[in-house]
């Protein structure tokens, strides 16, 4: 009887044993893949120009500060330290949102296996991660969004498991992911109102927790500098973030809110047009078997949604509709929890490599070098087309003056960013600010430092040059254009001048 015990025993831990050895197998292959998505958009990226958000946040790397006019400081020392290890190249800057979607899709499979206990559905998230539009953007251009979405995923993680141990460790790494995403992004703080609405209905004993107050105080620890920065600065980024909600906008009709909420609300279902499954889930809300894990992931969807919904109403021109991207994060999990537990497996798997299918088609149609089915100016591409081009237009204009004796400067901030990541050398290049919404550069010396001097100004826009920029210079020396080409079309011309003997002239402002 003994042998025969020891004989079922062993059976069990051999069974045990090869369910290990087939989970590790599976988790080196979805390491391997994940890698190979890195290559390849690392590839992808390194061949087209910044756009000039990406540009504009790495001019922040050159004048490091505890925060910035619209963002907090994390997206300026990210920059700093890439482009310190790999110089201030595309590469340089793009690595990050690259290696920030590897963790994206390494947190996404932890906190799948954490809910769902599924290891296939798990591995099928980590791979949507890099299919989904929202997320396959943020992974490959480095905007604040990048790191908002994973430190909003690790916040997430690290608060289920926190629930479920009460573990002060899970409670001391929530507090540094929601202080480490609030340092991206100010939206971070968001996620705190759809987590305690679930703890106070599945959990509501945590709400009386001094751990969970601790995180929160960790986070507000970690997001001090900036609000130092903002009191040192007469609160110029809340100022910002009252005006994006549309607190200085004038009163509008009905039909104008009406139609602003609808816009939106028809980009959420754009962003999430992967994402099929809302059946389901009105079914299971309706039939009241919505599971703990599944009202985890689609609480923050909801609760975010209504809170920009409202702004998209308040605000003049709409709410953008990338606000409310980082709450969807859970979506992949939830995509492939479905996928894989239903009985459309077949149909699911065919959505998922359909997407992958319209990635490679997008490429395909947005490349300056598609002359078959040509965009024109509706190709969304076109706002990283001809940046290194226009760069070396002004550079050969400034090799013809004495060297040293040039400053580059436009009225338009998208242009500022790319002309000083784009000219030789990479000399800082200024924003005059005419009748325009404030930005960083109205924090930083700008050109009236060379009022009255012996330097010649490089005037660039898009837009002809106006009566009032004329009026603050003594002449124009010479003018030429930049005629800028993508897929065979004419998208944009950008006009240059250069100007002598720069006079009195005033910054401004309309709003923040």
């Amino acid at each position: 009887m003994i042998y025969l015990a020891m004989f079922k025993n062993t059976d069990k831990i051999a069974a045990v044993s090869l369910i290990n050895a087939d989970s590790k197998k599976k988790i080196y292959w979805l390491i391997a893949v994940l890698f190979i998505f890195a290559i390849f958009k690392i590839f992808v990226v390194t061949h087209v120009d910044l756009n000039s958000e990406e540009a504009q946040y790495w001019t922040w790397s050159k004048h490091l500060q505890l925060s910035y006019y619209s963002k907090p400081p994390m997206i300026a020392y990210l920059n700093w330290f890439s482009t310190f290890s790999f110089g201030n190249t595309v590469f340089g800057i793009r690595i990050n949102a690259v290696i920030i979607g590897l963790l994206i899709s390494i947190v996404t499979y932890l906190l799948s296996i954490e809910l769902f206990k599924n290891q296939n559905a798990a591995i099928l998230a980590a791979l949507v991660t890099n299919v989904f539009p929202f997320l396959l953007e943020s992974s490959i251009f480095f905007t604040t969004d990048s790191p908002l979405l994973l430190f909003w995923l690790c916040a997430m993680l690290f608060y289920w498991k926190a629930l479920k141990t009460n573990k002060l460790t899970w409670w001391l790494l929530f507090g540094l992911s929601l202080g480490l995403g609030a340092l991206a992004k100010y939206a971070m703080f968001l996620i705190i109102i759809p987590l305690a609405l679930f703890s106070w209905k599945h959990q509501r004993e945590i709400l009386k927790s001094r751990s969970f107050y601790l995180s929160i105080v960790i986070g507000l620890v970690l997001f001090s500098p900036v609000i130092y920065w903002n009191i040192n600065h007469n609160g110029v980024g809340l100022l910002h973030l009252t005006h994006l909600a549309g607190a200085g906008d004038h009163p509008h009709t009905i039909s104008k809110m009406i139609a602003n909420m609808l816009v939106f609300a028809v980009g959420q279902v754009a962003i999430l047009l992967p994402f099929f499954q809302y059946q389901e889930i009105c079914r299971k809300f309706r039939q009241k078997t919505l599971t703990k894990q599944e009202a985890f992931l689609i609480l923050p969807v909801i609760i975010t949604f209504f809170i920009f919904l409202v702004v998209s109403a308040n605000r003049e021109s709409g709410a953008y509709i990338n606000w409310a991207m980082y709450a969807y994060m859970g979506m992949p999990i939830l995509f492939s929890h479905y996928a894989l537990s239903d009985h459309r497996l077949k149909f699911n798997l065919l959505i998922f490599l359909v997407m992958i299918v319209a990635f490679f088609l997008f490429i395909s149609l947005t490349s300056p070098k598609n002359t078959v089915a040509p965009l024109g100016k509706l190709n969304p591409a076109n706002r990283m087309i001809g940046w290194s081009q226009l760069a070396a237009k002004v550079d050969s204009m400034k090799n013809t003056l004495p060297f040293g004796s040039t400053y580059v400067f436009s009225s338009n901030y998208h242009i500022t960013s790319e002309l000083w990541f784009y000219q030789k050398g990479q000399p800082e290049t200024y924003l005059l600010n005419l009748n325009s919404r404030m930005t960083q550069y109205d924090l930083w010396p700008g050109i009236e430092q060379f009022r009255n001097s012996n330097k010649t100004g490089i005037f660039v826009d898009q837009i002809k040059i106006s009566p009032e920029v004329m009026a603050s210079f003594k002449s124009i020396a010479k003018e030429d254009s930049c005629r800028i080409f993508s897929q065979n079309h004419h998208i944009m011309t950008y006009y240059i001048y250069v100007m002598k003997g720069m006079k009195e002239f005033h910054k401004q402002l309309s709003s923040f």
